[in-house]
């Protein structure tokens, strides 16, 4: 049970939408990223011609790219309905499990039809699907990394966006499996030029770490430092990672 002053915490996590859950979300995560049975799977799902195409290339475009054109498909967040043509109503439902965060239903309320889309934080439960947004996309490409010995970890703007950063070669390098190469890999600065990110805090998640790697990511530091304002939530945010 949290104490009063981790529940004071979370309360004041509104305002820069985070909240206890996506701490949760991403521990569960993390953890996964450190089952071998669960990396097993995963690594049987990369064809052996993508894999080779890698090794000769020493790069991760071949594999961007099968994972985005080819084995991915992604979720629109606004469907229209393929009978009547006209923007579908979303119900969005909360998880009753720990396979299960949300489950969203698409309705049309003209002919009633309806498409449900189920959002899991199990990974084995996303490559059945094969479907999703940057949250499904990011969880399961990570997977995929470090199935191939690529230790790769989850993160999040807690704006709108996540994605992956990998080690390579003794440093955490940025990779965002939903953007074409060869923005996709190692163009950190790109959100905030292209999509006017404005950034208070970007975190890193690992089994065992939460980073702030905000400075990474923006070129101006100094209205980061001013959104913020005196005091800095990171201590606090690793409070809460590690009660979940």
């Amino acid at each position: 049970m949290f104490s009063v002053n981790i529940i004071m915490i979370i309360n004041n996590l509104d305002q820069l939408s985070l909240n206890a859950g996506t701490f949760t979300l991403y521990k569960r995560i993390s953890e996964q990223y450190s089952n071998q049975a669960i990396l097993d799977s995963i690594k049987q799902l990369v064809p052996d011609t993508v894999l080779k195409l890698s090794r000769e290339d020493q790069s991760l475009k071949p594999i961007l790219h099968w994972f985005k054109n080819v084995f991915m498909k992604w979720m629109p967040k606004e469907l229209q309905c393929t009978r009547c043509n006209r923007p579908m109503r979303v119900q969005v439902m909360e998880g009753d499990s720990t396979t299960l965060r949300k489950t969203e239903i698409h309705m049309c309320d003209i002919c009633g039809s309806k498409q449900i889309f189920p959002r899991y934080d199990k990974i084995l439960r996303i490559t059945e699907t094969r479907i999703g947004r940057c949250s499904e996309w990011s969880i399961l490409f990570g997977a995929i990394l470090n199935s191939l010995s690529i230790q790769t970890r989850i993160v999040h703007d807690y704006l709108d966006h996540c994605w992956n950063e990998s080690l390579i070669d003794k440093k955490w390098v940025h990779i965002d499996s939903t953007l074409d190469f060869p923005i996709s890999l190692n163009h950190p600065y790109y959100y905030e030029q292209n999509w006017g990110k404005k950034y208070v805090y970007v975190l890193a998640f690992s089994s065992d770490t939460l980073e702030d790697v905000t400075t990474d990511y923006t070129q101006h530091w100094d209205l980061v430092q001013k959104r913020r304002g005196k005091e800095d939530k990171v201590t606090e945010f690793k409070k809460i990672y590690f009660r979940t």
